[in-house]
């Protein structure tokens, strides 16, 4: 009885080390708002300046802090850059794999990734434009990670082009080509869009996507219901 006795405390012991304590967890999220933080300024940075042209002492001034602030959460500038540049395609595959999950026809998937796509671009549209003004001052290796991620997005959608075609739902004539086409819309409205425009981001998001919609639907095709209406009516 005492070794069985022995034993559960040993598996409660160990079970108590493997969950993280409430104030790790705390801790855990300040340490990840503090990288956001720096992340934003660093982007508003290097969008405005340039990479290049841009200082870790520029930062630190921009945030009230010291260098050491922000080399204890960042190595170096190299590592701030590349961070946002995966930051806004890591952002950009998650929607599209949460649209893809929402279930419904493909005229339904299609316009919900167009949507969570293309609001992800909007609002890492600095980001993004950072990306394609600065791909080359990034190490091979973040490159390649970043274009990794790109082509799964582009083969998610060629993937529900062509699953649209099959099932009578689109009419296009090479899925490939359209996704490319299609994807460029939200991804380089970057070039473009502002903050503090004509229209706000949930007005740009929708023409987009109402957009995409024409450029696959078959001519004199009626309307499904929408995605977000689908969600909410169930």
């Amino acid at each position: 009885m005492a070794t069985r006795s022995k034993e559960k405390k040993t598996v409660s012991a160990n079970l108590k080390r493997k969950q993280p304590s409430a104030v790790q967890a705390l801790r855990d999220d300040v340490m990840s708002l503090k990288r956001d933080r720096i992340l934003y300024e660093a982007g508003e940075l290097f969008y405005q300046r340039g990479y290049l042209q841009s200082t870790v002492n520029e930062l630190a001034e921009r945030l009230g802090a010291t260098k050491p602030f922000v080399y204890y959460h960042f190595q170096s500038k190299a590592d701030l850059l590349i961070e946002i540049c995966q930051r806004g395609t890591s952002d950009a595959l998650a929607a599209t794999e949460k649209a893809l999950s929402m279930g419904g026809s493909p005229t339904q998937r299609f316009e919900a990734l167009m949507r969570e796509f293309t609001r992800v671009a909007l609002k890492n549209h600095q980001f993004v434009a950072i990306y394609f003004r600065e791909e080359f001052n990034l190490p091979q290796a973040a490159t390649e990670r970043i274009n990794a991620m790109r082509k799964t997005i582009n083969a998610r959608l060629r993937s529900l082009l062509a699953e649209g075609v099959a099932s009578g739902d689109f009419e296009i004539g090479d899925p490939g080509m359209s996704a490319l086409v299609i994807a460029g819309m939200s991804s380089y409205a970057f070039a473009w869009y502002r903050d503090k425009g004509r229209l706000d981001l949930e007005h740009v998001t929708e023409h987009i996507v109402q957009m995409a919609l024409k450029l696959v639907r078959k001519p004199g095709q009626a309307p499904e219901p929408s995605s977000a209406q689908t969600a909410t009516d169930a």
